[in-house]
């Protein structure tokens, strides 16, 4: 009694309370529920639940400020996927990613449409459901990359589709958002979203790389304005999507894609933009959407016949197209099960949506927590399915298919590199979609210029090569490129070797994997050097294969026995080369 007369004890008030109990979530949510073998995703949202205004009512009704961390983390979400996708196999698998695309969009979306009249939607409410159903979210692909069969044609063919449906289904959302909400007739709406539409691919597909080149190249060596320019990034395509009456993330999505050759997936910026996604962003979205979850609703009977409804709709549609693969591509069935999948997983865009729907007015509280019912039974069958279907798929050998996707690209001591060496590394990391690791060697005596580092790194960052230099000191050039290679298991090196030091001092090294020593840069598109293959003799497959990845003109293996192998590039004169000598085209700025 006498600690309470002195003590005067307040419930906390302000954001700091909301926030702690937001992070607890966040840290605590998936820990718990993934002990139980079921997706972390699940236990943001029922965190979301267990203190929103229909739980315990720690974080309550009249809270604006997790909700809107919570749509900056949708926009987020949205400009994450747009940087993930791999556009390399969604252009290599062009044809099949175009028919699987056209099905499983039109047949989840028929199904869905058709389901929402069953119930008693209006139109905008049907259209708007079907589309929200025939997209998906790459949920399971992390797990089919890491089983070895990402580079599988038919998981490409499934990448691939997200592009078309995830782009189908913001672009169906933005239209039936701009009409719903719309004081102008249909005409007006439908012009002003194509107008919208128009600008928004201008301003992000234009405007938005040339910006980022500048600016990467004028400040990359700055990583938090690195970072702090792809928020503002995100937050400007948004913002133009929403002067046009367009969802804000129609436009952190294409912003995504805008930027997509320009961040690579794993580069240092692209770290940064999945950590704070993955730690803060993308969670207090989640648990935002948790709040709104309505147990009483839940299990209302009315609710789960809309989630049973959903299901068989959106599954539905989904299997028929993974089915219709078989007749139209050829696939076996394990790629069938592959593609059923990979696209059946309902999180980014399908709650993106719902929730916009939710806010224009479009769907309920029960519809939304149906849609929930849907993602949670989505996630849980792709998890379980996806292994199974992974491991029956064929084993391809891989050859020569691997060569770009560790590239070691070495400096000396005196850190000098020339652009053109560089275009080349990163030409021959994108044949394989792969990454560049730029390092400094440099033996024990040599002198390192640390200083140059930085402006480096800034080149490399324009290059689209976001990687920190390392360094490697040794004994010796040699045993530092060997090791350096070694430890970044590197499947190709590329050095900047104007004088050809780096070459005498490695003939004898035998590292373990093709070696570029780039001697000469013509002033016109050539480059001279000489390469080493992995066993130190004479490999004109490999040298062949390495050609073919950096020319732009067939590579031919000549008779001759004073050269290994001359590419020679359409109108040019054939370049005087020596022994073991290679010439290579030079790769411009900016151009394949």
């Amino acid at each position: 009694m006498v600690i309470a007369q002195l003590v005067h004890l307040e419930a906390p008030k302000g954001p700091a309370f909301p926030f702690l109990v937001l992070f607890v979530v966040i840290v605590a949510g998936p820990m718990i529920i993934e002990k139980f073998r079921f997706p972390g995703i699940i236990g943001l949202l029922l965190g979301g639940l267990l203190i929103g205004p229909h739980g315990l009512g720690l974080v309550g009704g009249g809270n604006t400020t997790v909700p809107d961390l919570g749509q900056v983390g949708l926009l987020y979400l949205m400009f994450v996927a747009g940087l993930e996708l791999d556009l390399r196999m969604v252009k290599a698998h062009r044809r099949a990613t175009a028919v699987y695309s056209t099905m499983t969009f039109l047949l989840p979306m028929t199904f869905g449409t058709l389901a929402g009249f069953a119930v008693g939607f209006g139109p905008s409410a049907a259209l708007l459901l079907g589309s929200l159903l025939a997209s998906h979210t790459l949920v399971v692909y992390p797990m089919i990359r890491e089983m070895g069969k990402g580079d599988d044609p038919a998981v490409a063919t499934g990448v691939g589709a997200t592009v078309v449906t995830d782009t189908l289904t913001l672009i169906v959302l933005a239209v039936i958002s701009g009409i719903t909400v719309g004081n102008s007739g249909g005409f007006e709406i439908a012009s002003q979203v194509i107008v919208g539409l128009i600008a928004l691919v201008a301003g992000c597909f234009l405007l938005l790389p040339v910006f980022a080149r500048f600016f990467l190249g004028r400040f990359g060596t700055a990583r938090p304005s690195r970072y702090v320019f792809a928020l503002v990034a995100m937050l400007a395509a948004a913002s133009l999507a929403e002067v046009f009456g367009i969802e804000g993330i129609v436009g952190a999505f294409f912003a995504g894609l805008a930027l997509n050759r320009l961040v690579p997936n794993e580069g240092d910026l692209m770290e940064r933009i999945e950590f704070f996604g993955g730690a803060v962003f993308i969670p207090v979205f989640l648990v935002s959407v948790g709040l709104i979850i309505d147990p009483s609703v839940m299990k209302d009977p009315e609710t789960l016949r809309l989630a049973a409804i959903f299901i068989v709709a959106c599954f539905g549609g989904k299997a028929l197209a993974a089915l219709l693969t078989r007749p139209f591509l050829g696939y076996r069935w394990p790629e069938v099960g592959v593609l059923f999948s990979l696209t059946i997983p309902q999180a980014a865009a399908t709650l993106a949506a719902t929730i916009v729907g939710f806010d224009i007015g479009l769907f309920s509280t029960k519809v939304v927590n149906a849609v929930l019912v849907l993602i949670v039974v989505s996630l849980i069958l792709s998890a379980l399915i996806t292994p199974v279907f992974t491991r029956r798929l064929a084993v391809r050998e891989t050859s020569t298919g691997q060569l770009g996707r560790r590239v070691l690209l070495v400096l000396g001591g005196e850190t000098q590199l020339r652009r053109g060496v560089a275009e080349l590394a990163q030409r021959l990391a994108r044949s394989d979609d792969g990454i560049v690791l730029p390092v400094v060697v440099a033996g024990e005596n040599e002198r390192t210029d640390e200083s140059s580092w930085r402006q480096i790194e800034a080149m490399l960052v324009l290059l689209g090569i976001d990687r920190s230099v390392g360094v490697f000191i040794d004994d010796s050039t040699a045993i530092g490129v060997r090791h350096a290679a070694r430890s970044f298991d590197c499947t190709a090196v590329v050095i900047d070797d104007p004088n050809g030091a780096f070459h005498d001092a490695l003939e004898d090294a035998h590292v373990a994997v093709p070696i570029l020593f780039v001697s000469g840069l013509t002033s016109g598109h050539l480059a001279k050097g000489r390469v080493q293959s992995n066993d130190g003799e004479r490999d004109s497959g490999t040298l062949l294969d390495l050609t073919r990845r950096l020319a732009g003109s067939t590579a031919t293996s000549p008779d001759e026995d004073h050269c290994d192998l001359i590419v020679q590039p359409a109108g040019t004169a054939e370049p005087d080369v020596g022994d073991r000598d290679v010439t290579f085209v030079r790769v411009l700025s900016g151009g394949d």
